[in-house]
């Protein structure tokens, strides 16, 4: 699962917002050929949102977004493969009336990502990467976004949460026939999937 939520200045504006977010993702991977487990990765970065008509705004992120899946060892443990992509998110973003100061919103589109960086490591409560100095995620990845959340005020401020899924359309995973971890063989394909819970700021 993946976290999304922010401050906004209200339901209506017209004039073009900046803010940023940051967040967590439930990461995996839809493979065919193996089932694979998720684990939390950090998601985080700039959003700028223009108004279109009444309601409706297009949106625009740019983000660090970290991707991956969980392998489990034939012996215990997991072994967690893991990429950091900077990911560009291109959305409609939908506003309903607001409810006793409640703003329910909805959105969705597309993204294109680049990665820019690997690690693996072991599943559970120890967190140190190991170098491997294999590649086993392809470059390029791109997909499809939809999500509803909600701005509440607190405090004064107007608090954004948004629950979000993200369904990698492309083959992201490299077919890497000199494994590290044979015991826990990352797959030969598979596309990035990923639920996000997201606390947007600034908008």
């Amino acid at each position: 699962m993946g976290l999304l939520g922010g401050a906004t200045a209200g339901q209506a504006q017209d004039t073009r917002q900046y803010g940023f977010t940051i967040g967590v993702n439930r990461v995996t991977l839809q493979s065919p050929v193996s089932d694979l487990g998720s684990y939390f990765a950090a998601v985080g970065g700039g959003v700028v949102r223009q108004p279109v008509y009444g309601p409706v705004s297009a949106q625009a992120e740019l983000l660090i977004s970290q991707k991956g899946t969980r392998v489990d060892r034939e012996e215990g443990g997991a072994i967690d493969y893991g990429a950091g992509y900077l990911k560009l998110p291109l959305l409609l973003h939908l506003e309903a009336p607001s409810v006793q100061s409640v703003v329910v919103h909805g959105e969705a589109g597309g993204f294109g990502a680049v990665k820019l960086f690997e690690r693996q490591t072991p599943g559970g409560d120890v967190n140190l990467p190991f170098d491997t100095g294999r590649s086993f995620y392809r470059r390029l990845d791109a997909g499809a976004v939809a999500g509803v959340g909600a701005a509440f005020p607190i405090g004064g401020q107007r608090l954004n949460l948004t629950v979000r899924r993200v369904w990698g359309l492309r083959d992201a995973a490299r077919d890497v026939t000199d494994q590290p971890f044979p015991d826990a063989s990352f797959p030969a394909e598979g596309k990035t999937r990923a639920w996000s819970l997201m606390l947007r700021l600034g908008l």
